[in-house]
């Protein structure tokens, strides 16, 4: 089981080698004056951008080779993406997608522009109107057509398909960290613990602000004044935030009822390529605004991993603690490992604190409240990378 585990994590977690980039020529047809397509960065198919005078003015790739996510018809969509040196996307445009023109109620194609000679459609994303990070605009999921309301699961799959690309080059090119398959829980694993154990080893971990603590971020703001908890009880916890990655399976033994635990093993199975991530929050502060809507990304929680964004979404799973649990709201969120998180490095979590001014069409602001969180190396297992055999060696 261990050997066909490692396979198929071979064949997820390898796909950005195996896949192939399309040509230089046609990579350079999508550039738009006054840019132009500089030199090959990575065998991967990332360019330099150049500017008018030949100057480096940014990176230039494609989603598929970066980030192979199946649409519909299980093939992946292909996006061109260009982002300046600091990360801010200047341009997006569809290159190539299989999707099925009527699944599911989807409605017309992503575009009608069809290509003469490989039926591909090809459209122009609309620029965005406030220009972000690509730190700033992962786990947002931002519209990228208007009028695809309706179609919400296909503009998902775009929209990751397009951080998870431009992820990886941030990390390669901004923060200098080579990518590889990331770690997975290794099903073979087996260990004794309970919530104790978890606590005690780091496992399970627990970041707790006080009203006072949250008050004194919003002090000089336009909302210092919008809660008056802190006045009647400055040492009550605002948040009491428990974190626990429940991808290993003792890990979830430990944290889950045994029904839940076989909920969480048959998500795994379906969406192999995702870690889940368990929050309970047992105060005040919840972990969801009333306005969450469920298998969405949730509105109050993000996180970050090496200064980059981890995408979050929600499993949609009911969950039911094991006993001696914290008493609070849980629930379990996801994250996509081929979109770059690493779950056996740390990563924070962070949490808005919001606060509304005014009665009548109240302003809102809001602080950030964040929390480190590490699970051990010995839950997880990685898959071998494919390194490409030298050109004598094919040969021979």
């Amino acid at each position: 089981m261990r050997v066909l585990t490692g396979i198929l994590m071979l064949l997820f977690g390898g796909l950005v080698i195996l896949v192939e980039p399309v040509s230089r020529d046609d990579i350079e047809s999508y550039i738009r004056a006054p840019f132009a397509l500089g030199a090959a960065l990575y065998e991967n198919g990332v360019y330099s951008l150049l500017n008018s005078g030949g100057a480096d003015a940014g990176y230039v790739f494609e989603s598929k080779p970066l980030a192979p996510l199946p649409g519909f018809s299980g093939a992946p969509i292909n996006m061109l993406i260009v982002l300046d040196l600091e990360g801010r996307f200047i341009d997006v445009q569809l290159i190539e997608h299989n999707e099925p023109i009527f699944v599911l109620g989807l409605g017309e194609p992503l575009s009608t522009n069809s290509s003469s000679n490989t039926g591909a459609f090809r459209s122009r994303i609309p620029s965005l109107s406030e220009p972000r990070t690509a730190m700033q605009q992962a786990g947002r999921h931002w519209s990228i057509w208007t009028g695809l309301q309706r179609r919400r699961q296909v503009v998902r799959i775009v929209h990751e398909s397009v951080m998870g690309a431009a992820l990886t080059v941030a990390r390669e090119k901004m923060q200098g960290l080579a990518t590889a398959p990331p770690a997975f829980p290794d099903p073979d694993y087996q260990e004794e613990l309970n919530w104790q154990d978890l606590i005690d080893q780091g496992i399970a971990t627990c970041k707790v602000y006080t009203n006072a603590q949250v008050d004194a971020l919003f002090n000089g703001t336009l909302w210092e004044d919008d809660d008056p908890e802190p006045q009647y009880s400055p040492d009550d916890p605002y948040l009491d935030l428990w974190v626990v990655d429940v991808g290993p399976k003792a890990i979830a033994r430990a944290a889950l009822t045994t029904d839940s635990y076989e909920e969480v093993q048959r998500f795994m199975e379906i969406s192999d390529n995702d870690e889940p991530i368990l929050v309970i929050e047992t105060v005040r502060h919840g972990p969801v605004s009333e306005d969450f809507v469920r298998n969405t990304a949730p509105d109050w929680i993000s996180a970050e991993q090496s200064g980059l964004p981890v995408a979050l979404r929600d499993t949609d799973l009911l969950v039911e603690l094991a006993d001696n649990m914290p008493d609070g709201v849980a629930m379990i969120l996801r994250t996509d490992r081929r979109l770059g998180f690493e779950p056996s490095r740390e990563w924070v979590l962070k949490v808005l604190a919001v606060r509304e001014h005014g009665m009548f069409q109240p302003e809102t602001g809001s602080v950030t409240l964040d929390g480190a969180h590490i699970s051990p190396e010995r839950f997880f297992d990685r898959p071998e990378q494919i390194v490409p055999a030298p050109p004598w060696l094919e040969a021979l």
